[in-house]
């Protein structure tokens, strides 16, 4: 288990590259599951255009065979706490405005996790799943889970019935308040005595998590 204020990080990525990766201290490590809270401005790597544009600004159907590159880059916006369930194909994200209040939860659907000595790895699956403060859940980037169903070394159609269960399950916990929908880390501050982290050098260790 990872210790209170540990750094560690969270990768995804594919065909064995993490493509993004979140640097946060450990608020907790449990058998339920690893929460962050990744700071304004820590360091970040993404899988970026040379230009440094996202490939989002490029349309759907050029995205799977954009050419790709790592950058050096750093969270951008308020902080957000980063729960990394032990089961589940999914993961959690608390937003919050630059005055600390609580904004809404998001959903990233995704594969079963690997942890290793870094951190945990995963696979992004696209759809995501955004919940109000006040637990009204909407889909999110359905266009884009459609268009990358299929394509090399992302999930296939066979998946995609799972995968839409799992933004399911999590529509529900949320409406019902059930963990981690709870009302846990809503008011959450960040310990005050915690220095900036640093991006550590095994950021591009192989990349161990399946789509």
């Amino acid at each position: 288990m990872l210790d209170y204020g540990d750094v560690t990080m969270i990768r995804y990525g594919r065909f064995g590259v993490a493509r993004f990766v979140r640097v946060g201290r450990v608020i907790a490590d449990d058998a339920g599951g690893t929460t962050l809270w990744v700071a304004p401005g820590s360091p970040q790597v993404e899988y970026l255009l040379p230009d440094r544009r996202s490939v989002r600004a490029l349309p759907l159907s050029e995205r799977a065979t954009a050419p790709l590159q790592h950058h050096r880059t750093t969270w951008r916006g308020p902080g957000v706490v980063h729960f990394a369930p032990v089961v589940g194909e999914w993961s959690v994200w608390w937003f919050f405005d630059e005055a600390g209040g609580f904004t809404g939860w998001y959903g990233n659907l995704e594969s079963p996790r690997v942890r290793w000595a870094g951190g945990i790895d995963s696979s992004d699956r696209a759809l995501d799943v955004q919940i109000s403060p006040s637990r009204v859940a909407t889909w999110k980037d359905e266009d884009e889970f459609a268009a990358m169903t299929g394509t090399p070394g992302r999930w296939t159609a066979a998946q995609v019935p799972s995968i839409r269960a799992a933004g399911e399950s999590l529509m529900a916990m949320a409406a019902a308040g059930e963990p981690p929908f709870d009302g846990r880390w809503t008011d959450y501050r960040p310990d005050p005595s915690w220095e900036p982290v640093t991006l550590p050098a095994n950021w591009n260790h192989p990349h161990l998590a399946t789509p």
